[in-house]
């Protein structure tokens, strides 16, 4: 006999929390594999971002710091600074002639001699400033990191700033290589020293002592704990004021995007922060609006708690409006954070729906936005197909069902499967009128193509939407005369009566079983039982 109706269907739990679908798998179905297989996609751009955000960052040469800027935009410099034809070139090259040179330039940086340690330190960062140089390991193990260090301090006449920038200079550029150089200046005490250079009256010192701890920052938790533990981010938050020059703003912002990659010690720190953001989300500058994007979608990236402190900020209105951008480098990191935020609770989600957020996600998805936009997108939306069945209604008043159809049959393929996962999720959730609603715009023909599919957890979701809708077909079945399941029709004429049979052979049992139970209870005579194909014996053969 066919099971009961029921109106109200199970619905399918969204996919980024740590227990993401667990209450759709029977107990001995092993859903972990899948599970961190969409945590892993859902956090994709974020892990790619470190190229730009959380990379290190290595200062060329082409423009020093090492007096006061001039100008409020980038890192500026006097023509005085800039390296000249007359000055010798970096040593590309490690031959003995230039280790002799080396072990000068050190000599230089250890004399008490100020104008010969600015002389050494401005050699070195050279040396340093160079990628793939070979006499840079040698400057890092000669001992030359702590000398570095120390000179931070320096205050001597009016060279002292200059001196402090340029190991400032020399000690970003360690930081920018390998995890064992970032530790080689941690472990030399720098950290605390670049920190009480964030109160220079100099801002050229200020932002290079910033771009030092960025890096730093960039390295690990542990590295990020221990600038966050040395005051790092109270002085930090400091830097955005009303008279800081835009040059700083873009490394201040840079560096606190850095640091908001791990979770914040307390919640207190965490709401400074977005008090902060919530500023520079107006910032009429490309460079620090994407950096702010970025910060706010690490912390959306914590957990529920830090979600709730966003909405709470007020921050989630003003990224709905930030996703028709005209720039992809603030439109990425928006629908990032989105994306986190439509994974959690259904009042949070509900707060993106209020803002706004479908049509803005309709525009994303209909016009030509890069694919990992479009992607996210999609899997915002299915996410929030995941909700309530007033959040799914929203997804229908919007009409983005039929483009959802659309994108299931002829999208990039990890569009295609996002949209499959929502009309998935959607008809799994959904109530019966919405149910009958989803099947009007095609979606059985949806699910049953999707049958041929090797995902594992997506065949799930699947069936399981199937399943509600023949379950609202058995409804329609007892108003017609010819007792006939419609949809169960539908399925037949489209040939995923076919497709559900073969999936008896695929290798989950899991799978096996809902697709067993799908035909005993809607392709089966009553009093009959469904008998799975065997596999040829011997003597048949």
């Amino acid at each position: 006999m066919p099971p009961s109706p029921s109106p109200s269907p199970p619905r399918p739990a969204r996919r980024t929390p740590e227990n993401a679908r667990k209450k759709a798998y029977k107990e001995q179905t092993d859903v972990t594999n899948g599970r961190r297989r969409r945590e892993a996609q859902l956090l994709q751009l974020r892990k790619s971002r470190r190229e730009d955000t959380l990379s290190k960052r290595r200062r060329d040469d082409a423009s020093s710091p090492s007096t006061e800027p001039e100008s409020d935009i980038g890192p500026a410099s006097p023509e005085s600074d800039r390296p000249s034809s007359s000055d010798p070139p970096p040593l590309a090259c490690a031959t003995d002639a230039d280790s002799n040179k080396l072990l000068g330039i050190i000599n230089g940086l250890k004399s008490e001699n100020i104008s010969l340690q600015l002389e050494a330190t401005i050699k070195i960062r050279k040396i340093l400033s160079v990628d793939g140089n070979s006499l840079a390991e040698e400057v890092i193990t000669a001992d030359v990191v702590a000398r570095l260090v120390e000179l931070l301090s320096s205050k001597k006449n009016l060279r002292g700033p200059q001196l402090q920038v340029e190991a400032a200079w020399a000690l970003t550029n360690i930081t920018a290589g390998t995890s064992e150089h970032t530790e080689v200046v941690t472990n030399a005490g720098a950290v605390p020293k670049l920190v009480k250079l964030l109160e220079s009256p100099r801002s050229n010192v200020r932002e290079q002592a910033m771009w030092a701890l960025g890096n730093i920052a960039a390295e690990s938790q542990r590295c990020r704990e221990l600038v966050i533990d040395h005051g790092g981010l109270g002085q930090l938050l400091s830097q955005f004021n009303e008279h800081a020059k835009v040059s700083n703003l873009r490394m201040a912002t840079w560096t606190l995007s850095n640091l908001c990659f791990g979770k914040l010690p307390s919640k207190s720190q965490t709401k400074a922060v977005l008090q902060i953001l919530q500023q520079l989300l107006n910032s009429i500058d490309e460079k620090i609006l994407s950096d702010t994007c970025w910060a706010v979608s690490y912390l959306c990236n914590h957990g529920t708690d830090e979600i709730q402190m966003v909405i709470e900020s007020q921050i989630c209105c003003r990224l709905v409006k930030l996703l028709m951008h005209s720039s992809p480098k603030v439109v990425t990191p928006v629908i990032l954070a989105l994306a986190n935020v439509s994974a959690a609770a259904d009042c949070q989600v509900q707060f993106l729906i209020d803002s706004g957020i479908l049509q803005c996600l309709l525009k994303l998805l209909t016009r030509n936005y890069q694919k990992c936009i479009r992607n996210q997108a999609c899997m915002t939306v299915s996410n929030i197909c995941a909700g309530t069945a007033a959040q799914i209604q929203a997804i229908i008043d919007a009409k983005m069902v039929p483009l959802l159809i659309q994108l299931s049959q002829h999208g990039e393929s990890d569009i295609k499967k996002e949209a499959i996962w929502a009309i998935a999720n959607a008809t799994s959730g959904g109530s019966p009128d919405q149910i009958r609603s989803l099947v009007g715009d095609g979606c059985i023909i949806a699910l049953c193509n999707a049958l041929v599919l090797s995902d594992a957890d997506l065949l799930y979701a699947c069936l399981n939407g199937l399943e509600s809708i023949l379950k609202v077909g058995e409804m329609e079945k007892m108003k017609d005369e010819a007792g006939t399941n419609p949809y169960a029709v539908i399925m037949e004429e489209c040939g995923g009566l076919d497709k559900l049979e073969n999936l008896q052979g695929f290798n989950n049992d899991a799978i096996f079983e809902k697709t067993i139970k799908l035909l005993e209870s809607y392709w089966v005579e009553e009093g009959s039982e469904y008998e799975a194909p065997k596999d040829p014996s011997p003597d048949d053969t």
